[in-house]
């Protein structure tokens, strides 16, 4: 599309230095930026200039704003509504919807399912895009990362449709940050999931009821008419949620026995039920943390059209996405797995997951800085009952003093934790320290490789340091 194009589709007060050169993209993220894209600001919008000078430096040949800007040598529109101007100038740059659009949202097990869904429909040979915490994904290979679990609706839409005809099936993670602040906008979903709910965010949300009310706007103001609800019996009061959606859309439950689909072991085998019938299955999968994920997954695939007996040929084939309950290869009598968990929730779950035979993993973990100080003294409290031994090391701690937010984690590990603050010190030392038949769980940052001190990202990468200390220790 030409820049001279754009004043045929948005209603303009003035025009600048139009020139007659074409683009392809719309961004409201000047860190999103590439060549030759047009840059939209709100003329409300903290740090205006600085947002403005990083976009025309990477590439932005345009901008759109509801404020003429002095001293721009690019061409420049000023508009009164900026949203309207966004969304007419992406529905004539991209207007063909993907085939299929899933959101996935709640505490834990996002990604997860995202990759889960992913991998059942590329082994069936259905083109898939994924968009979330592990980046910007095409059939399984990695484009890019991303800086925001859910991005800015100009990326997600853009990342979504297309100028041409779209055979793409479109899963994303849903954060509460981005339904809380709208970031979605009018985004139709086709399904809706929602894994669980547990405390999370309440550095931002202030409190639970508002934090869960958040994960809940996907399901009122995002969701079609019609569409699927793909719900967690297990979590408190969904049958509420439950009876106020099922006059507007379709339900699919998943997460207990009972449930529309479940995945159980049962002593050697794993045992599917979708819709009362029972399969006998092979996975690589073996907690329950990852048997419900993939519940939730295989819903989803249910929702949109995929045949059970399609889905069941290729359960043996799904592995976990990388930093999630990821195995360290080694091959000594122990076990070493790279986890995401960063919540009291997930935390407990994961070291219930890894204890066997009334074993406890050991478990090496820090707490984010400048977020929700309340769930410290709850993983501690969970690390000392449910782990043996344990070292509490930092976890980006960004501008809080790191020293402070481990000692609010060991105070409540009854002085049996200990406390090594490089991080990857802390896992070199819990490897060094595994016995035979010893289970280590390295949490908090799984696929993140970058540690957050103030404002700089130094390299670490708990996978990497945890590989390095095994080759030096067995070499």
């Amino acid at each position: 599309m030409l820049l001279t194009e754009i004043p045929n589709h948005i209603k303009c007060k003035k025009i600048s230095n139009l020139k007659n050169i074409s683009f392809n993209k719309v961004y409201t993220n000047s860190s999103y930026v590439t060549k030759s894209s047009v840059f939209i600001i709100e003329k409300k919008t903290r740090l205006k200039k600085k947002y403005i000078k990083e976009a025309v430096k990477k590439g932005a040949i345009a901008i759109i704003s509801n404020e003429f800007i002095q001293n721009l040598s690019i061409t420049q529109f000023v508009v009164f509504d900026t949203n309207l101007s966004l969304l007419n100038i992406l529905k004539k740059i991209k207007s063909n919807k993907p085939l299929n659009t899933i959101a996935i949202t709640g505490t834990n097990g996002k990604t997860s399912v995202v990759w889960y869904i992913s991998q059942i429909l590329n082994y069936i040979n259905i083109p898939v895009k994924s968009y979330g915490t592990l980046g910007y994904y095409i059939n399984l290979k990695k484009r890019y990362s991303s800086q925001l679990t859910t991005p800015d609706f100009s990326t997600l839409y853009q990342t979504a449709y297309s100028s041409k005809k779209n055979l793409y099936s479109y899963i994303f993670e849903a954060s509460s940050h981005s339904l809380s602040q709208n970031r979605i906008k009018n985004f139709k979903i086709d399904t809706a999931a929602l894994t669980n709910i547990s405390r999370d965010h309440l550095d931002y949300h202030k409190d639970f009821k508002k934090y869960k009310e958040a994960k809940i706007k996907l399901f009122f103001n995002h969701l079609k008419e019609n569409g699927y609800a793909i719900l967690n019996d297990k979590i408190k009061g969904i049958e509420v949620i439950k009876n106020k959606l099922k006059k507007k859309v379709r339900i699919i439950s998943f997460g207990m026995p009972k449930s529309d689909v479940s995945i159980i072991k049962d002593k050697n085998s794993v045992a599917i039920t979708i819709f009362k019938k029972k399969y006998l299955i092979k996975t690589n999968l073996n907690s329950s943390i990852e048997f419900e994920n993939l519940a939730c997954a295989v819903a989803c695939s249910l929702s949109i059209n995929i045949k059970s007996t399609k889905i069941l040929t290729i359960l043996r084939k799904i592995i976990n996405p990388p930093g999630r309950l990821q195995n360290v290869l080694n091959n000594k009598n122990f076990k070493v797995f790279i986890d995401y968990a960063h919540t009291p929730e997930a935390l407990k779950e994961v070291l219930l997951t890894k204890t066997t035979n009334d074993k406890k993993p050991n478990i090496v973990f820090g707490c984010g800085g400048d977020r929700d100080k309340g769930k410290r003294k709850k993983m501690g409290k969970i690390a000392n009952l449910f782990a043996n031994r344990i070292y509490i090391t930092d976890d980006n701690p960004r501008f809080e003093n790191s020293s402070k937010i481990r000692q609010s984690i060991l105070k409540y590990c009854s002085n049996r934790a200990l406390e090594i603050p490089d991080r990857k010190k802390a896992i070199i030392n819990a490897i060094n320290d595994l016995k035979k038949n010893e289970t280590l769980i390295i949490a908090g940052k799984g696929h993140e490789s970058s540690q957050i001190v103030k404002n700089i990202s130094y390299p670490l990468d708990d996978y990497k340091v945890a590989i390095k200390a095994l080759k030096k220790k067995y070499k």
